[in-house]
């Protein structure tokens, strides 16, 4: 496996109470990608606070450009998750260590709402968050 393929550090998997939600981190050349799938809410949530701290644990001890947080395959974002992705809300000169993809309306719609999509960096493909961080996926063949 070459450093530019995607290296799966971690997953987990919340199924309590009919809510489901599994994330996983993964390094993809330097950039740090924390995938999340199914439902965030007040019981996922704390999941996706800790994927997240994770991920970026892991940027300044291994060099990594930044963090992704990939929400493309979420269903349901509840204002729970909301209140965890508003956490990681920087100064303007610093944010674009942490970009957000959300191309749904389950994840765009809320995050509008709220006033997130205006305070952090938020894409619509993994292509584009990664070229926000400075990394060109196009390089890596």
């Amino acid at each position: 496996m070459t450093s530019n393929e995607p290296q799966q550090q971690g997953v987990v998997s919340s199924h309590q109470s009919g809510t489901q939600m599994e994330s996983a981190v993964e390094a993809i050349g330097a950039v740090r990608v924390l995938r999340v799938s199914g439902e965030i809410d007040v019981l996922t949530a704390p999941r996706l606070h800790a994927g997240i701290e994770e991920a970026l644990r892991a940027v300044p001890a291994e060099g990594a450009d930044g963090v992704v947080v990939d929400l493309s395959n979420v269903t349901f974002l509840a204002s729970a998750g909301l209140a965890v992705l508003a956490e990681y809300v920087r100064p303007t000169n610093q944010r674009d260590r942490l970009v957000v993809v959300a191309n749904s309306s389950a994840t765009l719609r809320p995050m509008s709402l709220t006033g997130l999509t205006d305070l952090l960096h938020v894409c619509e493909t993994l292509e584009d968050a990664h070229a926000a961080l400075g990394d060109d996926l196009s390089r890596r063949g």
